[in-house]
């Protein structure tokens, strides 16, 4: 992985978009293409009261093969503890894909695809000892534009904006001030396609009632 395709941000929070991640972009293709073939049972839906319209992979049994040799040479190659330079030393990646994997905002057929800005859980919904880190998303659309944009904010006034572009990922520290979305719905016509592998460290079991083990949303945040 070449330094010269990385782009730090400092603020809001540490991120970083590297460009032309994927050796083979007819790999990543071969992956966008494989969003055609999940099943429904093989994707969880999330409505608009739920603060966003989107698809996402249920966990590695579900994620067709050129997807997933994607998402795995993601986990492999990209290291945010080198990359975020030893702001964490022991973060790993969850190859399950337990709530990441595979990501679809639709609005092809006019559905509103959104996600609203918010912040992931901070523990594992599967794992009660695994503490959310980093998150890492790749871009897979070639057909996209301004709408698919990432965008950053702090919670109080600082706030950025990560261009969408074919095979960039972008990644980001993870805290409960990372509040992060694209919360205008996407130019319709249009889907936008994500492969998101999430990094851990290990905490010790954690009592479920007391963490958010669940995305929190928030619509009042400025973009000046």
């Amino acid at each position: 992985m070449s330094t010269e395709n990385i782009t730090k941000i400092n603020e809001p929070y540490p991120a970083v978009a590297i460009d032309n991640f994927i050796p083979s972009p007819s790999l990543l293709r071969a992956a966008a293409e494989s969003f055609k073939t999940v099943k429904s049972e093989g994707w969880v839906s999330y409505s608009k009261e739920s603060g966003q319209t989107q698809l996402s992979s249920r966990d590695r049994m579900y994620i067709p093969s050129p997807a997933l040799i994607v998402l795995d040479h993601i986990a492999t190659y990209f290291d945010p503890n080198k990359v975020f330079g030893n702001l964490t030393k022991d973060a790993f990646p969850d190859t399950s894909y337990y709530a990441a994997g595979m990501m679809l905002t639709p609005n092809a057929k006019g559905e509103g695809g959104y996600v609203g800005m918010h912040v992931d859980a901070d523990i594992h919904g599967g794992n009660l000892c695994w503490k959310r880190e980093y998150s890492a998303i790749l871009c897979v659309s070639e057909k996209y534009d301004s709408s698919f944009d990432l965008l950053l904010h702090d919670g109080k006034d600082k706030h950025a904006r990560v261009p969408y572009q074919f095979n960039r990922l972008n990644a980001f520290k993870c805290s409960e001030n990372s509040w992060h979305g694209a919360p205008k719905i996407i130019t319709e016509g249009l889907d936008k396609l994500l492969l998101g592998v999430f990094y851990w460290s290990h905490v010790g079991k954690q009592e479920r009632q007391k963490v958010r083990h669940r995305s929190k949303f928030r619509d009042d945040l400025k973009f000046d």
